[in-house]
Order: C-alpha cells, then structure tokens, then sequence
C-alpha cells in the first residue's frame, strides 16, 4: 500500500510514525524541521501534491479548515482515480461534504476520520481514537492504518457525522477545561489551596480526568516560553473548536450555551497564568 501524510506537527507527527513501515510512506510539511525527522522514515516529498500523487490513500491532519482546504485542491488534483483522503483535522461537516463532492468528480474518495488521543505519555503503539464518517467497507479499506495507530476506530456510518462527534466531543472536553481553569483561579484569589480544592471535587466526582490536569498544574506558571506558546496554541485551537461546536448547533436549529460561553473565555482562561494563593480579604 502507498501511503502519503500531510501534516506533521504535534499530532500528525505522531500519527504519521506509527504509519512507517505499513506501506510505502510519503510525508510533507511546510515546516522543514518537520520533514528532516522522517528523512529516515519515509520518503519526504517536496511538495503537498507529491505526497498524494500515486498514494492509495493519504491522510491529513493540520490546523484549521483553511489549511485542509488548501490541502485538499493540490492533493485531489494528484491524487489517482480510486484512491482515498482521510481527513484527520477536526473542521466542519459542510467542508466535510464538500471535499467529497469535489473528490468524487475526479474518483478519490473522501472520509472524514478525525482522532482524539487516548494513551498519554506513551511513546510506542496506537494511541488515539479515531472516529470514521464512512462506509463499513471504507474503513475496512483503510484498516492497516487504523491499526497502527488508533486504540479504537469508532465507525459512525455517515459522511460528516465523524466529524461532527469530534466537535462534540471537543466541546465536553474544552467545557471542562474551561470549567477547572476559572474553579482553580477563583479559590487561588480567595486564598483556598488548590489541594483543599482538589480533594473536596475528587471527594464528590466533580473533578473529571480531564479537569485533573488543570489541577495538577495549578498555581504553576509556564516553565519557559516554548512552554507558554505551545499552551497559546493550544488555546486558539481551543476556541476554533468551539466555535465548530457554537456552528454545529446553530445549523441543527439548536443553541449551544456551554459552546458559546466556553468560547469567549477559554483563551484567557488557559493562557493566563493562575494567581499565587492569596490571604482571603477580612470583611467588617
């Protein structure tokens, strides 16, 4: 099987590893750096549309909806007759539909197969979750990849429907996030220990793993600046994904209060560092 991967950043990267050795792999990636850490790998093409041309299937996982766009008219113009795009980035179902539309004309294929990570802190193995907008016979096409790197492939059967449950699933997590960072930042200014916080939600089942580790760094601040820009990052692909989910509902007819309220405070709420534990003010 040939295989072509665009998109190498922090969860690309990683799924593109576990892909080296599967079949006949070919990356890209605009940023050199990038591309010279598969050298060794797999075959590093210089350009979008090499990475797809004459691939049985290709996968992409980059940033935002403009970028997998961009992707997408080099890769479906090289891309042979009978082949597949996987797209790995989490976008809207419509762009979704639409990429498929336009892959069909040329006979490639199109499914929406975006991942969540599951195994954390593990170098080696499948390690994410990935959820498939196709059909049955599809994703058996494509089963060698989902092997190498997914813990589960969660078929959802319809076109776009994957990616609409990453959006969901988003949404609960960067709620949460939202949720724990404002909790922890509230009882640092009214001089509570974080640990008394900590214990009393673990006490109750308030504190979800995923709020947990907003817990563990609290009161922390970034170590150095690379760490302080990758949790910049994090927070503008944070409100991207939220303001998905605000779309999502407002294409089904259906308000989303937590998606609407979570994204204009979950940048500031995870790029601003929490306070030092203060004296609680005496009131007279």
């Amino acid at each position: 099987m040939k295989i072509g991967f665009v998109g190498l950043g922090n969860m690309g990267g990683r799924l593109a590893s576990r892909l080296a050795g599967v079949g006949d792999l070919t990356v890209y990636d605009v940023y050199a750096p990038s591309r010279e850490a598969f050298r060794d790998r797999a075959r590093v093409a210089a350009s979008i549309a090499e990475a797809g041309a004459g691939a049985d299937v290709v996968g992409v996982c980059v940033r935002t909806g403009e970028q997998v766009r961009e992707c997408a008219d080099a890769l479906l113009r090289a891309m042979q007759a009978g082949s597949m795009l996987m797209v790995h980035s989490t976008i809207s179902p419509d762009l979704v539909l639409t990429l498929a539309q336009e892959g069909a004309v040329r006979g490639v294929e199109v499914i929406d197969a975006p991942v969540t990570v599951t195994r954390y802190g593990v170098p080696d193995g499948p390690f994410v979750c990935t959820m498939i907008g196709a059909g049955e016979t599809d994703t058996e096409r494509v089963r060698p990849l989902l092997d190498a790197y997914a813990t589960e492939a969660v078929h959802t059967g319809q076109l776009g429907a994957g990616m609409s449950l990453k959006i969901i699933n988003n949404l609960v997590s960067l709620v949460q996030i939202t949720v724990a960072e404002e909790a922890f930042r509230l009882a640092a200014l009214a001089g509570v220990p974080a640990e008394a916080l900590t214990r009393v939600t673990t006490q109750n089942g308030a504190l979800t793993p995923t709020m947990k580790v907003i817990a563990a760094r609290a009161g922390a601040p970034p170590a150095d600046r690379e760490t302080y820009n990758a949790r910049e990052v994090q927070a503008r692909n944070g409100v991207k994904d939220l303001a998905l989910a605000e779309d999502l509902a407002h294409s089904l007819d259906t308000p989303s209060a937590a998606a609407s309220f979570a994204k204009g405070q979950y940048y500031h709420a995870y790029t601003a560092n929490l306070p030092k534990p203060a004296r609680p003010a005496i009131r007279t």
